[in-house]
Order: structure tokens, then C-alpha cells, then sequence
């Protein structure tokens, strides 16, 4: 079964970004610093820049892009809010991050997020008897308050195996929080392995030589000419005076 792991909330300084367009953005990235915007029902959207080495930790943490984290503004009119990150994106080339949204939440109101769903072991299926682990759905839906947002669920996929199958109603809903996502959704399945076609070699055959066959009875042309100059006798040779 499914084994949710309790979130835990992190810290990001944010600072307001007074300057914007494309050569300004570029400058922030290369000084160290990532562009973003905090929106939610009760603010009006506020252009910022976080510390892209605090960014990226964050990130890289268990929540990853399902972080619930606390930003503190810091300059004349400092504040702190708690927020959860909404989207991010990333350089199509090389994978890094080029900027950040943030949603300001209310803790006392449930909200909808997407939870990652981690596989462990090794299926009996795999193991034994030479399938394959098909890992379709990553993700489902969870509604909750925000300090209940789950870090992850973990299902036990030892004991699946070949054509055994998991689907959403298989997952044990994470405390104080309800699943949202299609309860007929697969989650994964042990398939066999498909054979590799084999590619089947033509035979190249010479193309065959068709002769004229020589009927009984009948010369084959060029021989008749062959005979009537063997049977002409030849002219006498005059003499020449």
C-alpha cells in the first residue's frame, strides 16, 4: 500500500524586482539571481527575484516542485506569506531554471495539489519471471489543508506480479487529505517483454538464363548458313597471264 510522507515547510528570501524586460532578466541570471511572480486572492501580483543557489535547493528537495514554503519579503515593506510554487520553467536547452511562479495560500483553506507517487522494491514479476515494470501515472491529485500536503506517496510493488496491475483506488489516501484523481487510473502493471522480430534474409537466386532449345529435326539458326558454305564447292582459281 501507499505510505504518504509528511511535507515539512522551508524558508526562500524574496526581493522585489523593480526592473523588467528581457535585457534586465538576463542580467539577473547572470548575476546569480531568478525571476519570478507571487500572486494570490488577496494581493495584487508582485514581480520578484529569488537567489537561484536557494531556489534550486529548495527544488531539489523531497517536495521539490510541490513545496509548501514561507517567503519573507525583505525591503521597506517586508512581509512573509505562505505559498506553494505554482509552475516553473526550465531552459528547453540545458535544464535549468529560468523562472519561478509562487501562489500565496491560506493555511485554514484546503486547496488542491499534485502528489508524486514513488514505486519501491522489486516485483516478483521482474525478478522471476522476465517482465517488465510499466510506471504510468507519476502523479495524482490530492485535496487538503496546505500544512497536510504529503511529500510524496510510496506504493510496494514487491509482490506484483506478470499482468497484476495498480490503479488509483489502490493507494492508501494520505491523513487529513482525499484523493481526487480518476480512482481507475493506472498506476502501473508487470507486462511481459515483447520479442524482438526477427528480420528474415531473402535468398538472392540468379536470374535465370533462358536459351533457345533446338527442336529434333531442326538446325539452330546460324548452323544452316554454317552448312550451305560447307557444301558449296569452291571456284577454280584462273590463271593469270
Amino acid at each position: 500500500m501507499a505510505r504518504p510522507k509528511a511535507a515539512t515547510q522551508s524558508e526562500l528570501v524574496v526581493q522585489r524586482r523593480l526592473s523588467k524586460g528581457t535585457r534586465p532578466v538576463r542580467r539577473l541570471r547572470r548575476e546569480g539571481f531568478i525571476p519570478g511572480v507571487v500572486y494570490g486572492s488577496d494581493m495584487e501580483p508582485l514581480a520578484i527575484t529569488v537567489n537561484q543557489r536557494a531556489l534550486v535547493k529548495l527544488l531539489r528537495s523531497k517536495t521539490g516542485e510541490h513545496a509548501l514554503v514561507t517567503l519573507r519579503l525583505e525591503d521597506g515593506r517586508s512581509w512573509e506569506k505562505p505559498a506553494i510554487v505554482q509552475a516553473v520553467q526550465h531552459d528547453p536547452v540545458d535544464g535549468h531554471v529560468v523562472h519561478i511562479d509562487f501562489h500565496v495560500i491560506v493555511l485554514t483553506q484546503r486547496l488542491k495539489v499534485r502528489v508524486a507517487v514513488v514505486l519501491k522494491g522489486e516485483p516478483v514479476g521482474v525478478r522471476q519471471e522476465g517482465g517488465i515494470l510499466e510506471h504510468f501515472l507519476r502523479e495524482v491529485e490530492v485535496e487538503c489543508l496546505p500544512t497536510d500536503i504529503p511529500a510524496g506517496m510510496e506504493y510496494d510493488v514487491s509482490a506484483m506480479k506478470v499482468g497484476d496491475t495498480i490503479h488509483v483506488r489502490d493507494l492508501r489516501p494520505p491523513k487529513n487529505a482525499t484523493i481526487t484523481s480518476d480512482p481507475d487510473g493506472v498506476i502501473a502493471s508487470i507486462q511481459t517483454q515483447k520479442a524482438e522480430p526477427v528480420e528474415e534474409v531473402a535468398a538472392v537466386t540468379e536470374p535465370e538464363v533462358i536459351r533457345e532449345k533446338k527442336v529434333e529435326g531442326e538446325e539452330a539458326p546460324g548452323e544452316e548458313a554454317k552448312a550451305e558454305k560447307a557444301e558449296k564447292p569452291a571456284e577454280p582459281k584462273k590463271d593469270v597471264k
